[in-house]
Formats: structure tokens, sequence, C-alpha cells
């Protein structure tokens, strides 16, 4: 009598646990399909990786991409530099004919060794330090071509972070 009182636990127990695991496969389809539905603009490309299906902010933008930039000792000028930067960004710097006088004059100087080498940071970025504060970028997308205007409080040393 205790053989088969014994033998009806795990008789139990199995049942149980085949209930229990049928409820476990359903939860975990229902989880799968909610991972879908959430994900939305990501894909899953391995077990346990999901990217997302987006391009890059400097895909989108071409002067937000991230780089790391050593410019070379053969670079004399800022104008040089820039050109270097931009050579493969899609994007070029716009004819003198159409910069002011002030833009041409800094496109002439000399490039400082200070803007010389970039830890990774957007393109802009490096863009507006080698110019300085007393210009500020004017991108044109639809040509991709970048010129520069001398800003208004310029003219005013301490503005522009200059010494007295």
């Amino acid at each position: 009598m205790s053989l088969s009182k014994h033998s009806a636990i795990p008789r139990r127990l199995t049942s149980w646990l085949c209930c229990t695991g049928v409820a476990i496969a359903g939860q975990s389809v229902w989880a799968d399909q909610q991972l879908i539905s959430a994900i939305g603009a990501q894909t899953q490309i391995g077990r346990y990786s999901v990217i997302a299906v987006a391009p890059t902010a400097g895909q989108q933008d071409l002067l937000a991409v991230i780089r790391s930039i050593t410019i070379p000792d053969d670079i004399k000028t800022v104008g040089d530099a820039l050109h270097l930067l931009l050579r493969d960004s899609g994007y070029r710097l716009a004819d003198h004919a159409v910069l002011s006088e002030d833009a041409i004059a800094m496109l002439d100087l000399p490039l400082p060794n200070a803007h010389r080498s970039f830890e990774p940071m957007p393109l802009k970025a490096v863009i507006g330090l080698i110019v300085g504060p007393a210009f500020h970028l004017v991108q044109d997308p639809v040509h991709r071509l970048i010129a520069f205007e001398r800003c208004a409080d310029a003219s005013n040393p301490t503005a522009t972070g200059g010494a007295r």
C-alpha cells in the first residue's frame, strides 16, 4: 500500500510539471511577441543581440560624423586644414568669390599646433575649433557647401575670448 501511495506522487508531480511547462511555454511565446512589437525600429541579429534599424547621426548630418583627426605637418594654413577635413565628408569649402574678406584672411592664417590633433568629436565641432570664435559656420546642405560669417561681436576682443 505504501508503494502505490508513493508512486502516485511522482505521477501527480509529473502532470503538474507538464501543465506548468505548457503555461511557461505559452508565456514565452507571448513575451517574444511583446518584445517584437516593443522593439519597433530594431532587429534581432543574434540570440541576445538587437540593433537599431536607423541611420546614424553621421549619416543624417554629414558634419555630425565623429572622427579622431590628426592633421599632417605639411598642412600649413587654416584653409588647407579645412580642405583636408572636408575631403571625405561630402562637403566642400565655398569659393573665395562668395566669402567675405575677413573669412578669406582667416583661411590664410597659419594653422596652430594645438589644432593638429583632435580626440573623437563631431566634424562640425572640429571645424568650429579650427576657425575660432570670431566666425560661425554657414552650411548649405543643398549644395553641400561650407562658408563662414564673422560674428557680430567679433570686434570686441573680450567677447571672443581674446586679451585686451
